[in-house]
């Protein structure tokens, strides 16, 4: 029968150090992520789509 992992008196929780090293780590892969998404910039084909559907919003208000 499994009773999860072993309870022994040391703790494998991270330090304050780590954790914050960790965080930081988190952050700068993100902020690489969000930075790449920037920098592509909107596709023309859905810049085609928006500047379509404000043309029918516009008619559908005259």
């Amino acid at each position: 029968m499994a009773e999860g992992p072993p309870k022994d008196t040391k703790s494998k929780k991270l330090s304050e150090a780590q954790r914050q090293n960790a965080n930081a780590l988190i952050a700068s892969k993100l902020r690489g992520y969000y930075d790449s998404i920037i920098e592509e910039g909107t596709p023309p084909h859905l810049l085609d789509l928006l500047e379509r559907l404000h043309d029918a919003e516009s008619k559908l208000k005259k």
